[in-house]
């Protein structure tokens, strides 16, 4: 393995490292931040941090579990604002968090991707959303192979993120964020679940990064000796207090004026977690904190005035903005919403095509249960005697075309939404564009698949062969799946996945009993009859039953002695749903579809907002 002077002359020959960044220093003083629960109250978590951070240097933040860096990098990075409170320079003058936003980059521990792309196509869509569109396509290539060759990428670069190792996945990370050359990037644990060889690997590849002119600070989770040597500063956190910032050289020795000596031949990193381990709430290492605020909390002899970040980052920023709202935590779109549409839709027709449990298991499920509904109740359907078989057959296509579209739903949107959330805010798209892609990327599947069922079954099990008929079962085969589509995209989106499991089948199984199959609607007691006027799937069986049976049908082939439903008006009649009103059936299901395209879109902002919390 190359060491990191040729990983860094590799990187300069690129031409993403080609152009030395502009000098810059992060300073942060009295950073406090406190979180508010129901049970405990108000919690402490950091308690008024000092430190700096300078470009060309790569910089650790070490401390315990539970010592506050992922808090602190989180509250440096603008991601966490609520409940913050110091003051941020950026050489010198007061942070503007929307241009901070924009100049810096995050790359959380679990940065999550769609596994069905490859890693190319990956960078693609990151170039593409985040560089300006007026950015040629030959440009954009060269970005993508300069990244890259400095991650090193070169053997997975058409391999589906979904097969890639750990290392490569940390790497495509920092691609993604690389697109535009921030000048500040922070990481946290980028060495989180890997071996030490493809720790240090990663970490060379961000020590280059620096060394081009960036600041890069990442939270490390005990580092081995050889990983220590790599980072130029650090900083050390031990109950959300700072024990100290600055350059690693320097670090022992003021650990050892304030008692603490290190022995020879021992991990710096080791010793200085066994410091912090040792130091608690009423036993603090006071001499260390005091030194490191004496060196970045009154610099040059002047005390900074403590100011709440939630007023700072209204500095330069319109008069009247009175409060801090998601808005202001975003940075503006790069390219237009018919581009940002054109991108999505391709990335999201893409993966499902090779999403074998989307597409090419639930088509080949849609079909074979088609075939056999249509073996089970073959050619029952213009026999009298069998009507009530018929319904039988008619309320299962109901059911299985509702569950075999809502249940898979719920699973599609797990990865899709922590993805969302990563990049909206980052400013890859606006929520429209992504609402309208993700609706219509998933149509083709929800027209194809009842499409198939429908046509199966409906010829199979003897239903009138007549293309008024047919079209009418087909609109509420549609319908229904669009229902239980979008029922399964909301809850999977609003709630775990167990949870959404679980709420999908308990809540919609009651309107079951209101539809007019397991007892007829006029049989229901007073009280209960307004339930049925708001059960969907009361319209869905009524439609599906005046579709069969309705607009004058007439008298039905009985091959039995004796027929009880002799017309198709008297059976209608007889189950309370005569007249034909198809259309007000099918109206009210639209309508319906639609409350749900709106719950959709509610959800998605509903996902946004919790992610601030």
């Amino acid at each position: 393995m190359p060491d990191s002077d040729d990983n860094v002359a590799a990187g300069q020959a690129n031409g993403l490292a080609h152009a030395r960044q502009q000098a810059l220093e992060l300073h942060f003083s009295q950073v406090s931040y406190n979180l508010k629960s129901a049970t405990n109250g108000c919690t402490q978590i950091l308690n008024e941090a000092c430190g700096s951070f300078k470009s060309g240097r790569l910089t650790a933040i070490l401390g315990p579990s539970g010592a506050g860096k992922s808090t602190l990098l989180n509250a440096l990075a603008g991601f966490k604002i609520r409940g913050v409170s110091g003051q941020f320079l950026l050489n010198g003058r007061p942070r503007d968090l929307m241009a901070f936003r924009k100049m810096s980059a995050y790359i959380p521990q679990d940065f999550v991707m769609l596994n069905l792309l490859t890693v190319e196509e990956t960078l693609w869509v990151s170039v593409d959303l985040k560089t300006p569109s007026a950015t040629a396509a030959q440009e954009k290539q060269k970005i993508i192979d300069d990244i890259i060759d400095i991650l090193q990428l070169q053997s997975c670069r058409k391999t589906l993120v979904g097969h890639i190792s750990g290392g490569e996945h940390k790497r495509l990370s920092i691609g993604i964020e690389l697109v535009t050359n921030p000048p500040i990037m922070f990481f946290d644990e980028p060495t989180s679940g890997l071996d030490c060889v493809a720790s240090y690997q990663v970490i060379c590849h961000l020590q280059r990064l620096a060394h081009d002119g960036r600041i890069v600070v990442c939270v490390v989770h005990q580092p081995g000796s050889r990983l220590m040597q790599l980072f130029d500063d650090v900083l050390v956190l031990a109950h959300g207090e700072v024990l100290y910032a600055g350059e690693q050289r320097h670090m022992l020795e003021s650990f050892a004026g304030a008692g603490f000596t290190c022995p020879q031949y021992y991990n710096p990193g080791d010793f200085v977690l066994e410091v912090c381990s040792e130091s608690s709430t009423t036993q603090r290492c006071d001499t260390l904190i005091s030194q490191n605020k004496g060196r970045h909390c009154h610099s040059n002899g002047t005390n900074f005035e403590k100011l709440n970040v939630a007023e700072e980052a209204l500095i330069e920023m319109p008069q009247q903005a009175a409060w801090l709202d998601q808005s202001q935590l975003r940075v503006k779109e790069q390219v237009g919403f018919c581009f940002q549409l054109r991108v999505l839709l391709r990335r999201h027709l893409r993966s499902m095509s090779r999403d074998m449990f989307a597409v090419q298991l639930r088509l080949i499920m849609h079909v074979v249960i088609g075939l056999l509904l249509g073996v089970v109740y073959w050619q029952i359907g213009s026999d009298a005697a069998k009507i009530v078989s018929n319904v039988s057959c008619l309320f299962f296509i109901i059911l299985f075309v509702f569950t075999g579209n809502a249940m898979p739903s719920i699973l599609l949107c797990l990865q899709d939404s922590a993805v969302f959330i990563r990049e909206y805010y980052n400013g890859w798209y606006s929520l429209r564009a992504y609402y309208i892609s993700k609706v219509l990327a998933d149509l083709p599947l929800q027209l194809t698949c009842p499409t198939l069922f429908i046509s199966i079954s409906y010829f199979m099990t003897g239903q009138p062969p007549e293309f008024n008929r047919f079209a009418m079962s087909w609109a509420i085969c549609l319908m229904t799946a669009f229902i239980g589509h979008f029922i399964g995209v909301v809850a999977g989106t609003l709630f775990p996945m167990q949870l959404a499991i679980f709420l999908v089948p308990s809540c919609t199984i009651p309107f079951l009993l209101f539809s007019g199959f397991f007892i007829r609607l006029n049989e229901l007691s007073w009280f209960l009859r307004p339930i049925c006027d708001v059960s969907f799937f009361r319209y869905i069986f009524e439609g599906l039953l005046r579709a069969i049976y309705g607009y004058g049908r007439g008298e039905l082939d009985c091959h039995a002695t004796f027929c009880y439903y002799r017309t198709a008006d008297q059976f209608l009649t007889d189950f309370a749903m005569g007249g034909d009103e198809f259309g007000w059936d099918l109206a009210v299901l639209a309508v319906y579809v639609l409350l749900l395209l709106l719950s959709f879109y509610v959800t998605l902002n509903v996902c946004i907002r919790r992610a601030l919390r």
